[in-house]
């Protein structure tokens, strides 16, 4: 016995509540206190027999799955190699798992997807200045034999795809993978299979960092180009049977890391001496950095008020709308890259009104920091972006404290590239963070000592090393009206939000009559520049790009409206779009499938489907079963429900309450619920569904064999008037109130009966 009582306790076993969904450690404890704190002990041990059965199900059953299977659900390769890879990281187990190699998506084909969806979609102004320059990179670097890579199958990158998904979790795992696929073909033209001879190939590697300079490409493309070869060539230190074989990997890796980082120095150098040569040698004023603020602006404000009346916005238009958020940090609020990267959502927070002005005081170990103050303008615009844009970058499964997140949720630690590509979009000179900074102090110089000194002090909250006691917020004000009057800012860059509903009242009319003469329409198709010229409309894509996102909605809306009955499946809304003939500009069916709402109750009793439904009582996707003796005939589903379908109507003869209480009397409990209590405005009302219908005398209807229930339900009753055969009836709906599987019994919730006539008797709706 002191041996026993000295053993550890055995762990217990995890079992997930049927209620919550919530695995336990101590399901009784949690029933009781939770879930099913006001049943009786009898139903908690009866709920904790049914959970652990449950539990025991899934262990001999459910958790192995077999990729025969998963091919005929899933036929489309990439979903279905996704869904292998999360079912194996949710620790499940699959039988007939093919090779790893046979794994892995091909890069070529999946980029050369995105890339059409994207053209097709693509509604945005801000990014039509680069895709001409993109384009012609590519097509440059495609005759310069730079584009070729190995076949994304290759052993080595396979392998090190792996390392970079599951060791380093890198987000943009295929970018990097096809970089350094690219860059070792160049170094070896022939082969299917990567070697490391290119270790020993210096000036070829020279040559191809040249090359890709000769294209156009930027620099901080090229500079990325060297960091996926970094991150390669520690992958291949980490390799022991490579080194078994090769023992001078490390060495050579090593030798070949410090040469890149020699080169990449050499690429840094010409894109800073490029950039201060359009300077004119370094002779620029305020109002010249800041001319991405003016130019930028426009884009800036039509996207600030779509965010506003909830239009939709595509994810390239959010990150504009970043980055002239940050670019107002940088080029007006004078700030530098690490500090704008230290900015959190708890400094946001914290802010301080201070008069017309909010000041902002941002500290963190390791960061620069910053004490700026926005306009009022300044912070409605970063508000939409807190509470609109970066919410949903982050979603529900990041943990990010930064207030600026990239798309994929990650803290931002690039605000200087973020810059380089505003000014790329807009093909303007790139000016940087210090450039800025040092117009204002040649500025500054003129103002008074006292007043120079507190703009410098100003400044160098950016270094974090000052230790001046702190200036009180309207300190930082006055300084911030201060520089917005030195000589050289521009005076038209303010981020006026008064002059937006002029600006969109002008692009609207112009855009009303494109309209006008272009109307849009399901079937049509865009006019062509030619036609847009010719009927005296500007030569640019912005009326052609909106003309394709009032198309691209109205697509969506006549694609949910055929879905108002039940939640469609992805291949329904591919059928229906095949139907329709659309070669572009419509969305994927799996949006529509996550845009699905249940349909309000006007749109309801509008629906044919329903109608005819009820009428005929075709329902599917219901089976009545006998329960037994005691519990009888229940309904049981034979397909998924999902959460707002409408599974199907209580029919029978719709009479008065007071005759139904008068019926009941003489009826044995079993066959209560088959009488139905609603209220319809001011009536009382009751359907008879034992003596069944006049419309479907020798039917036996799915409806009235559901059981009533009110600790666990999964459907709601809804009243509804519909025109059924020829006149206005009442009419009671089923609706399901979360997504409901196959062989799960049906049950309505009986509270909103006992709610509607709390003066009858209806004890007995609740046994």
């Amino acid at each position: 016995m002191v041996e026993q009582d000295q053993k550890s306790p055995a762990e217990r076993n995890i079992v997930h509540c049927l209620h919550c969904h919530k695995p336990q450690e101590n399901l009784p404890v949690h029933l009781s206190r939770v879930c099913m704190k006001n049943s009786t002990p009898e139903e908690r041990v009866d709920e904790v027999q049914k959970a652990r059965a449950s539990s025991r199900e899934w262990l001999r059953k459910n958790r192995t799955w077999n990729y025969k299977q998963l091919c005929e659900l899933l036929p489309d390769r990439r979903s279905r190699i996704t869904m292998v890879k999360e079912l194996l990281r949710r620790g499940f187990f699959i039988m007939n798992q093919p090779e790893e190699s046979e794994m892995v998506l091909d890069p070529e084909s999946d980029s050369a997807t995105v890339n059409d969806a994207t053209s097709a979609n693509t509604v945005t102004t801000p990014t039509s200045p680069r895709d001409p320059q993109t384009s012609s990179v590519r097509i440059q670097m495609k005759e310069a034999g730079l584009h070729d890579k190995f076949p994304a199958r290759a052993k080595l990158l396979v392998a090190f795809k792996k390392y970079l998904v599951e060791s380093k979790k890198v987000p943009n795992w295929q970018q990097e993978v096809e970089n350094v696929s690219r860059f070792l073909r160049y170094l070896q033209p022939t082969g299917s299979e990567p070697s490391l001879d290119f270790l020993s190939k210096r000036t070829e590697t020279e040559d191809f960092l040249k090359a890709l300079q000769r294209t156009d490409m930027s620099a901080a493309t090229i500079l990325t180009y060297i960091k996926s070869m970094k991150r390669f060539l520690e992958y291949l230190s980490l390799r022991l049977d490579i080194q078994k074989r090769e023992p001078l990997l490390r060495t050579n890796c090593k030798s070949y890391t410090e040469m890149l980082m020699t080169l990449r120095k050499t690429v840094c150098k010409t894109h800073e001496d490029k950039a201060y040569d359009t300077r004119l040698d370094g002779d620029f004023c305020i109002k010249d950095c800041q001319k991405i603020l003016r130019v930028a602006k426009p884009d800036f404000l039509r996207i600030h008020d779509n965010l506003l009346t909830r239009k939709k916005v595509s994810n390239t238009e959010k990150t504009l709308y970043r980055y002239y958020c940050e670019a107002l940090l940088v080029f007006r609020h004078m700030q530098r890259p690490g500090a704008v990267e230290g900015f959190t959502d708890a400094d946001w927070v914290d802010r301080i009104a201070q008069g017309d002005r909010v000041v902002i005081g941002v500290r963190k170990e390791k960061t620069a920091s910053m004490q700026i103050a926005l306009t009022k303008d300044e912070e409605t615009c970063f508000q939409l972006y807190y509470k609109q844009i970066r919410p949903k970058n982050i979603g529900l499964k990041k943990f990010c404290q930064s207030f600026f997140t990239s798309t994929s949720g990650e803290a931002l630690h690039r605000v200087t590239q973020d810059m380089n590509r505003l000014h790329e979009m807009y093909k303007l000179v790139p000016f940087r963070s210090q450039d800025v900074r040092k117009a204002v102090e040649t500025a500054a110089k003129k103002l008074p000592v006292h007043q120079y000194k507190a703009v410098s002090h100003y400044l160098a909250h950016g270094t974090g090393t000052s230790r001046r006691p702190q200036p009180q917020p309207q300190d930082i004000v006055d300084v911030a009206m201060l520089l917005d009057s030195l000589e050289g800012t521009s005076s038209d860059d303010d981020t006026s939000l008064a002059e937006l509903k002029n600006e969109q009242h002008t692009s609207q009319k112009d855009f009303s009559a494109f309209l006008s003469r272009f109307p849009v329409s399901l079937e049509g198709q865009p006019p062509t520049k030619k036609r847009r010229v010719d009927s005296g409309f500007p030569d640019d894509r912005v009326f052609y790009d909106k003309w394709r996102t009032t198309q691209y909605t109205q697509r969506e809306e006549y694609l949910l409206s055929h879905f108002t009955h039940r939640k469609p499946s992805a291949s329904k809304v591919s059928r229906l779009i095949a139907q329709e003939g659309w070669k572009s500009n419509y969305p994927k069916p799996e949006e529509i499938e996550r845009l699905w709402k249940p349909a309000p109750t006007d749109t309801i009793e509008a629906d044919e489907v329903i109608i005819k439904c009820v009428a005929e009582q075709g329902w599917t996707g219901l089976a009545i079963k006998d329960f037994g003796d005691e519990k009888g005939l229940g309904v049981v589903a034979t397909r998924p429900f999902s959460k707002g379908d409408i599974v199907c109507d209580y029919h029978g003869k719709v009479i008065r309450a007071a005759e139904g209480m008068t019926k009941l009397e003489g009826i044995q409990d079993k066959a209560r619920h088959l009488f139905f209590f609603f209220k319809a405005g001011q009536r009382d009302l009751c359907i008879d569904a034992q003596t069944g219908c006049d419309c479907h005398p020798n039917t036996d209807t799915v409806g009235r064999r559901i059981k009533c229930c009110y600790k666990s339900p999964n459907l709601e009753p809804i009243r509804c008037v519909m025109h059924v055969n020829g006149e206005d009836k009442d009419v009671i709906l089923f609706k399901a109130l979360h997504d409901i599987s196959i062989d799960t019994q049906l049950k309505f919730y009986s509270g909103v009966v006992r709610r509607s006539f709390l003066n009858l008797d209806l004890d007995w709706l609740d046994e």
